[in-house]
């Protein structure tokens, strides 16, 4: 992965916390002078043009290399693959990367960590999927699957009363 990639997937981790600042309903001065900053700084690190929509909490960005998404109304990727289970629950944030195909999204649900695990593990079988590991440890575990020139990782942690699921998508 290029320098360039780092510092922009590095900096998508700020976001969220850009989008409580300039949140709140309808576009102030602030944030849309809170997007230009933004889009001029992903532009300088990455060399591309950068699109950054900040609106009622939630932050989006999309590049030539792929789309961020992060806050409370987030959507699943109109391209996320069919045979991949999300979870019933609230998406919290959503990348996808045009280059490798790749996706990463993560969910707040009200199950354990152990049923999500149990129903990942049964419902990646069922699409097809080969699982190649899983793991537990107090109160969080992990599902590891493939398929064709595909990998998928299903990360699952509690989180004060909710567990979150983290399920990333890619290409060996």
């Amino acid at each position: 992965m290029t320098k360039q990639k780092i510092k922009f997937y590095g900096f998508l981790l700020i976001l969220p916390v850009m989008a409580l600042i300039l949140g709140g309903c309808g576009k102030s001065l602030s944030q849309i002078a809170g997007e230009k900053a933004t889009e001029a700084l992903i532009e300088n690190q990455t060399g591309g043009a950068a699109k950054v929509d900040i609106n009622s909490g939630n932050v989006k960005v999309n590049t030539a290399e792929g789309s961020f998404e992060s806050g409370a109304n987030v959507k699943l990727p109109a391209d996320f693959p069919k045979d991949v289970y999300v979870i019933d629950g609230n998406i919290i944030a959503a990348i996808s990367n045009q280059e490798n195909k790749g996706f990463s999204i993560s969910i707040e649900s009200d199950k354990s960590p152990e049923e999500v695990s149990v129903i990942y593990q049964d419902k990646l079988k069922n699409d097809g999927w080969k699982i190649t590991g899983t793991m537990s440890f107090e109160g969080s575990s992990s599902v590891i699957a493939e398929k064709d020139t595909r990998t998928v990782s299903v990360i699952i942690a509690k989180n004060d009363n909710k567990t979150t699921v983290t399920v990333s998508i890619g290409t060996k």
